[in-house]
């Protein structure tokens, strides 16, 4: 009778790890595809509602796409993306936009951006003073 019992499909060792085996990769699998599929469930930002920021003005964006877009932009630079991404500006909320553009002006006041090597490939294409400026008095404004 025990040579009969261990033959039963749940008691055999082998097919119960190859079934332990299975669960796991299927669990894993799911609760990987769930965190990719909705980060924001995931890290916990549905419980705080994101109000929508806004577009930037026809001239700031000129001056972005210009200047700025070749490196900040899903098609640019992965690094550069993760500081700021203008193809993803209007879904960042009004308060990350506006901690955005003050570093913008930062950046641009202190000549660290555009980076020196993209300035020598494109000098035509650098922010003129009144231009950074035209970005600063922006981010003061929405600053306030």
């Amino acid at each position: 009778m025990n040579i009969v019992l261990r033959n039963f499909v749940f008691l055999n060792p082998n097919i119960m790890k190859k079934m332990l085996f299975i669960t796991l990769i299927s669990v894993t699998t799911v609760f990987s595809a769930l965190l990719v599929l909705s980060p924001n469930k995931a890290n916990g930002s549905m419980n705080h509602p994101v109000t929508p920021g806004t577009a930037l003005p026809d001239s700031i964006q000129k001056i972005v796409q210009r200047a700025c877009m070749d490196c900040h932009s899903n098609d640019g630079n992965g690094m550069a993306r993760s500081h700021i991404n203008f193809s993803k500006w209007t879904d960042y909320s009004a308060e990350k936009q506006a901690d955005k553009a003050k570093d913008m002006c930062k950046q641009l006041t202190k000549g660290s951006m555009p980076t020196k090597g993209w300035r020598k490939n494109n000098a035509d294409a650098v922010p003129t003073q009144a231009e950074v400026n035209a970005v600063c008095n922006w981010s003061a404004a929405l600053n306030k």
